[in-house]
């Protein structure tokens, strides 16, 4: 890798923390995207986000500590799903091909881009029957695309679950998520030496840029700010459908 390729991953990579600083959404769905249109493979973009988010997970996880059995228990179908989907969705990797995975992509990003533009909301009664299904959802987007956390937070911002009660385990399931994701890529061989050596480069870049949206949020219009990331990725997810359809 080249110093200006470098340096150009890591603009992608501090650009889209930050906007997860402010939003609280944005990572997987705007540098997975953006780096395999310019620098990286699919598979080493995919790789290279989940490393780099189960770093973070960890790390948030052990600095919390506060995370006790009683806590994650209600969560325990949705944790195990996810992670069992995680992995055995490793072996759909050598027929996902990159024009499955561009498509798949701009539709999760389509999708995400309505939702946050219309402001769709709605309740979903008894969230708990569906914590299996969910999981398997999740855990299958995130190993084929690295973003399956996406439609999982999305359906647990629509319930009538306390965020109190859920942001307790929210680190944990993001930690499980990510660790069977990573052991899908280990077992199926698309997980290289030179992708985790540059998720710990890339790690403090992506700390960095949390960091900094956090502290200059209030600097902006929120929900303009959250209007302008949506139709951002709009476009990309439209370009990731049409551009690799021909």
């Amino acid at each position: 890798m080249g110093l200006e390729v470098f340096l150009l991953i890591c603009v992608v990579l501090l650009v889209s923390a930050f906007i997860k600083g402010v939003t609280g959404f944005g990572t997987s769905l705007i540098a997975i995207p953006v780096l395999t249109f310019f620098f990286l493979t699919p598979t080493d973009a995919r790789a290279l986000i989940v490393s780099i988010n189960l770093i973070l997970n960890i790390y948030i996880l052990v600095s919390a500590g506060r995370l006790r059995y009683e806590d994650a228990k209600p969560y325990l179908l949705l944790i195990g799903s996810v992670f069992v989907a995680a992995i055995l969705s490793g072996f759909l990797l050598p027929r996902f091909s990159a024009d499955a995975f561009f498509v798949l992509m701009g539709i999760l990003l389509v999708l995400t881009a309505l939702n946050r533009l219309f402001d769709i909301t709605f309740t979903i009664r008894h969230p708990k029957r569906y914590f299996v299904p969910l999981g398997l959802v999740g855990g299958t987007l995130n190993t084929l695309l690295g973003a399956g956390s996406v439609p999982v937070l999305i359906f647990l911002g629509n319930t009538d679950i306390k965020k109190s009660e859920f942001r307790v385990t929210v680190s944990l399931f993001l930690l499980i998520l990510n660790a069977g994701s990573l052991i899908s890529f280990v077992i199926g061989g698309a997980y290289s030496t030179t992708i985790g050596l540059w998720s710990l480069v890339f790690t403090p870049v992506m700390v960095l840029g949390t960091f900094l949206g956090i502290r200059f949020q209030h600097h902006f219009n929120e929900q303009v700010f959250k209007k302008v990331v949506a139709v951002m990725l709009l476009i990309i997810g439209l370009n990731s459908i049409f551009g690799f359809l021909g």
